[in-house]
């Protein structure tokens, strides 16, 4: 510790004598780092929480290649006070023109679907016929409502273009690309290049959005949900909101070290610290490939709040100092050589608690810990260079002393009520430490309870506020329509032309019919069945009795021939092009992710009671995904917290080279991860991929103070050999820094009330308190604890052999 000390002096005594090297070097960082982050891309795809090895992911990926891209965007509409709705021949009519104007003119689609072009097979004489409505238009109003009870016997229409009460419609867009696709591919006019709004699927919802404004569409109300929305939303959200939640941490910060330190250098030199720690985060991004996505959203603010602690610290050691000794340099040196090892422990045990979420398998937060933990390194080594080089400039002595005016020894106003506050608390300790121990165990116990209840479960709809549009389209949508999440069962029949043989088909429809029965969560299937069996009943004069699978495969395959002969061309989504793979797809209404779990869980059991002769069957699509999600929330907590607890506990033990120190100084740091979690328990809050690293990242941040205060606590024995006046005295050095760096760390987390993200600012209310019982914690659990176990060994009189004398002026001013 000695050598640090004096390591760290002989740093601060160096970038005080070469500060215009010093400032120039990082002046030269800032414009590399920035040139850097301008190439860090976005991706805010449900693909990034996986990795590419991920066995659920590659057969996803398995499956897009025989099926192309799934992503879609639903337009749901409606139209007030219009006489038959979406069967006006009127508003038919601009629907043709709707649909035809979304075909030819959005971005990357695929195709579209609605009632203007579904097709609608009939039979006749010569076998079957495939009409749509805008191939026969001009429709008078009677045979528009002619055909709407013929589209209404449609099972395989209705739910997905049209509500069974026919006064709700959709137009379903299907993508030709994905959102994890390589950005080359992602690019709509090449003149434009990658910027943003030139990139899918930003360009595909932005047309979108201009087409529907048209004012031949003005008397539809649209309701506009799905992927490209989704996504694009998202996107937006990732560029803009990180760099505005930035500056708004920014203006709180310089608000509390004004009123903390008011001094425009103790505003100034801390902000510019932080602003080149952001863009070394980024630019560091760039380098590793990363990309800008969920994890990211909150790490500009979350870098601000940890790293203005060293700057507190740093200032109100030097304010201290130089007033007191007059000599810039020599004021420097001394500070950095008290705080500078408080400050190196805090930030290594800051970046492991984040990096310990390096290891678990959802991509995004793993990557996202890497940076994140570099950011906080980058800001301890910015804090101890720039920060020093910065604080050099000015004069060599102070023009009036900086403290304020003292009565009795004793500083005045402000400072004089925050030291009685800080020796009532020591009071306290000293007085009450039993029933303080006492109280802190009640508290646990309610949290353990309330963190048992806690449920593993995620519905991405709850990232959003009620008032957002895309929430408030979304669940229009799912309300009227078939549900807008999917599961995809993909079926093998082992070779070419196998989906034809009716016992592979009665296997599909077996799960179907299974899957169907649960109407509360499944609100739709399709699949290559609905169309054989609507096929026949074509074949067969449109009789309902004939609404089933062909008894041989000549027939099935006879009538799939007369299908695609007369132009169909839907029956690819869901069939592969040598008929040996078909999907299911189950459209699910939006619900927690547990309640899929259970429906999946049932379905597999009937696979396993029942199981399946003619075919092999995977579990894909979105939902699968999210089903995988859910596996890897719950163990990447557990892996998580333990990594992050285990190491920083090993840490603690090294930095006071006693297990029993390392032990009572992880004590007080479980309490704000326990009530955090029981917070979440008894609020009935889940834990899902937004909050996984509350634990984690909570231990990591809430251990700093612990350090700080417990290394000038044992400093104190050794030099008093006595606990209570140890306690008040560590209390009066850094009680001060400790409520300023907690002030500003609560306050910049709760800066995240202002996202457009429902889920992260509920992160950023969880993590505030969490802090807030930290400092508590630190102020009246862990010196109780150390009252009552005495770690430091025995107590007598005279300094001890470690202890380090500190001038009673210096103490005083302090």
């Amino acid at each position: 510790m000695e050598r640090l000390r004096a390591a760290f002096a002989t740093l601060a005594g160096w970038c005080f004598d070469h500060r215009g090297f010093v400032s120039a070097f990082c002046f030269l960082l800032f414009l590399g780092s920035l040139a850097l982050a301008s190439r860090v891309g976005q991706d805010a795809s449900y693909e990034t929480y996986f990795d590419e090895d991920d066995t659920t992911y590659r057969a996803y990926e398995a499956y897009r290649d025989d099926f192309g891209s799934d992503e879609v965007a639903y337009v749901g509409f409606e139209l007030p006070g219009v006489e038959y709705g979406p069967w006006n021949a009127e508003a038919m009519a601009t629907l043709v023109d709707l649909t035809a104007a979304l075909e030819d003119e959005v971005p990357f689609v695929y195709t579209v679907t609605s009632l203007a072009n579904a097709e609608l097979t009939v039979g006749t004489e010569d076998g079957i016929e495939i009409t749509r409505i805008r191939d026969r238009m001009p429709l008078s109003q009677r045979e528009l409502l002619e055909l709407r009870e013929t589209y209404l016997r449609k099972p395989l229409l209705v739910g997905g273009i049209i509500n069974r009460q026919a006064d709700y419609g959709a137009i379903l867009l299907k993508m030709d690309r994905s959102s994890p696709d390589p950005p080359e591919e992602l690019v709509w006019d090449p003149e434009k290049g990658e910027a943003l709004e030139n990139l899918y699927p930003q360009v595909t919802d932005a047309k979108i959005s201009e087409i529907l404004a048209r004012p031949e569409y003005s008397r539809f109300v649209f309701h506009v949900s799905g992927d490209v929305p989704l996504n694009a939303y998202f996107n937006r959200i990732l560029f803009v909101e990180p760099f505005f939640l930035m500056a708004i941490s920014l203006v709180v910060i310089s608000m509390i070290l004004a009123f903390s330190f008011r001094s425009f250098v103790g505003v100034v030199t801390p902000i510019l610290v932080l602003l080149l720690t952001v863009s070394v985060t980024v630019a560091m991004m760039a380098l590793a490939g990363f990309e800008i996505g969920i994890s990211f959203s909150s790490t500009p603010t979350l870098l601000l709040a940890i790293g203005v602690a060293h700057s507190v610290h740093i200032l109100s050691e030097f304010r201290t100092r130089f007033a007191l000794l007059r000599d810039r340099r020599e004021a420097l040196v001394q500070s950095i050589r008290l705080v500078g090892v408080p400050c190196l422990l805090t930030s290594l045990t800051t970046a492991v608690g984040f990096a310990s979420m390096s290891f678990v398998p959802i991509r995004s937060i793993s990557e996202g810990a890497l940076y994140q933990a570099f950011g906080v390194l980058a800001a301890f080594v910015l804090s101890f260079t720039l920060l020093m080089a910065l604080l050099s400039f000015g004069p060599r002595e102070p023009g009036r002393l900086s403290l304020p005016a003292t009565r009795d020894g004793e500083p005045a106003g402000r400072g004089r009520r925050l030291r009685r506050g800080l020796e009532w608390v020591a009071r306290v300790n000293v007085g009450h430490w039993r029933a303080l121990i006492a109280a802190f165990s009640i508290l646990l116990l309610v949290g353990i309870l309330g963190a048992a209840r806690v449920e593993v479960d995620s519905n991405w709809l709850e990232d959003f506020w009620p008032s957002a549009p895309i929430r408030q389209a979304t669940l229009r949508v799912d309300e009227e329509m078939g549900g807008v999440t999917n599961v995809v069962y993909l079926f093998d029949g082992g070779s070419g032309d196998a989906i034809k043989e009716p016992a592979v088909l009665r296997e599909i429809d077996r799960l179907e019919a299974l899957a169907s029965r649960e109407a509360g969560l499944v609100r739709k299937t399709y699949s290559i069945v609905d169309i054989v069996k609507d096929l026949n009943q074509a074949l067969h004069g449109d009789d309902p009795a004939f609404h089933r699978i062909p008894e041989t495969r000549e027939a099935v395959a006879q009538s799939l021939l007369l299908y695609e002969s007369s132009g169909g061309e839907e029956a690819a989504e869901y069939v592969s092009s040598d008929y040996r793979y078909a999907n299911l797809e189950l459209r699910i209404r939006l619900a927690p992710t547990a309640e899929i779990a259970r429906l999946i869980r049932k379905l597999d059991a009937d696979l396993a009671a029942h199981p399946l002769a003619s075919t092999t069957v995977t579990l894909t699509g979105i939902g699968a995904l999210w089903l995988k999600l859910m596996e890897y929330i719950m163990t990447s907590q557990i892996r998580g917290f333990s990594i992050a607890f285990v190491s920083i506990t090993l840490m603690m033990m090294a930095i006071f080279r006693s297990w029993k120190v390392g032990l009572i100084s992880m004590i007080p740091n479980l309490v704000p991860v326990v009530l955090a979690l029981g917070a979440m328990g008894w609020s009935g809050i889940p834990l899902d991929y937004n909050k996984v690293m509350i634990a984690a990242v909570a231990l990591g941040i809430s251990v700093d103070d612990t350090i700080h205060l417990m290394t000038r606590q044992a400093h104190e024995f050794g030099v008093h050999r006595d606990y209570a006046r140890a306690l008040r005295e560590a209390l009066a050095d850094v009680g001060r820094a400790l409520l300023i760096t907690s002030i500003a760390l609560v306050l910049g987390f709760l800066v995240l009330v202002f996202s457009e993200l429902r889920s992260q600012a509920l992160y950023g209310v969880l993590l505030s308190g969490a802090l807030v019982v930290a400092l508590v914690a630190d102020f009246f659990l862990m010196p109780a604890l150390v009252l009552w176990i005495r770690p430091f060994g025995p107590e007598g009189s005279g300094m001890g052999a470690g202890g380090v004398g500190v001038s009673s002026e210096l103490k005083t001013a302090a």
